[in-house]
């Protein structure tokens, strides 16, 4: 019996350096949306490298070309989460109270649907070792911040009260993130055949009221 092994017997080992080129199909992009299927459904902290490459069909080597680290490549997730949200959701060339009712909306449903995405950006990107990650974590949400600032110059038309836009930045992420994550608290307190669709068009409503109604000037 011949001892020669054909290709397919052969286990080629990764290393770090250029995939094999049945490999390259699923690339950076692919990678990173493997990242995110698994973070639908799992916290961050139980998210390895070794799943997402499993969950891409690549070898854990692939992975480490793109990415050097872990929060790298997590940092990729964030800012792929970010920023198709953003694109997806453009604010409304309107007055500063509408545009904020539509970020106020828009905070309350990226919660629910990116249930993983403020454990994501906190516990693994701004607290992470590389500088360089927690500086872009830095940026995104300095943009966020001046996106909100807008809304508070009083060289608007239709200016609402001038407030400091970080803090309303943080209250609005606050006001959302809790509500999705204190849904099992909740649930038992509203009346029986409330679907999660509903409870959310109504916490909309009462957000904006809530916060509008304090910025609005006082005639």
């Amino acid at each position: 019996m011949s001892s020669k092994k054909t290709g397919r017997q052969i286990r080629r080992r990764r290393k770090r350096g250029r995939p094999f080129a049945s490999e390259e199909t699923a690339g950076r992009a692919g990678i990173v949306a493997a990242a995110r299927r698994l973070l639908e459904d799992l916290p961050p902290h139980r998210v390895t490298v070794v799943m997402i490459a499993r969950e891409a069909g690549v070898d854990p080597a692939m992975v480490r070309y793109y990415f050097a680290s872990r929060e790298e490549l997590f940092l990729a997730v964030t800012e792929n989460i970010v920023l198709t949200w953003v694109a997806g959701h453009p604010p409304p060339v309107a007055p500063p109270a509408e545009r904020l009712s539509s970020y106020i909306a828009g905070m309350v449903d990226f919660a629910r649907t990116t249930r993983s995405m403020q454990r994501l950006m906190i516990d693994e990107c701004a607290e992470a070792k590389a500088p360089e990650v927690r500086r872009r974590v830095r940026e995104l949400n300095e943009m966020a911040v001046r996106g909100y600032a807008q809304l508070f110059d009083s060289n608007q038309p239709e200016p609402l009260e001038s407030v400091d836009p970080l803090l309303a930045y943080i209250a609005i992420i606050g006001m959302s993130e809790f509500f999705v994550a204190a849904q099992p608290m909740i649930a038992p307190l509203l009346p029986r055949k409330t679907s999660p669709d509903e409870l959310a068009e109504r916490y909309k409503k009462f957000l904006i009221k809530m916060v509008l109604d304090g910025l609005r000037p006082r005639k």
